[in-house]
């Protein structure tokens, strides 16, 4: 049989604060998407469908190196 998890118990404050810490992520990363999309839209105006994705790929795949040549080292 499997015990359950026990729950995380945190004081009032350390929950505010976190709580504050999760909001004001929440609003970073709603701002960072929201400017992100307003420039693949116009960046697609500028250079065209196809070249957005080129260049979405070609940043996924440089990425993805990255991360291998970090984890090999």
């Amino acid at each position: 049989m499997r015990r359950p998890t026990p729950l995380l118990r945190l004081s009032p404050e350390a929950a505010g604060e976190l709580h504050h810490l999760h909001a004001k992520t929440s609003a970073e990363l709603q701002l960072v998407t929201r400017y992100r999309k307003e420039f693949d839209r116009q960046l697609k105006t500028l250079i065209g469908y196809d070249a957005l994705r080129k260049l979405h790929k070609g940043t996924e795949n440089a990425l993805l190196l990255a991360d291998l040549v970090k984890e090999v080292a």
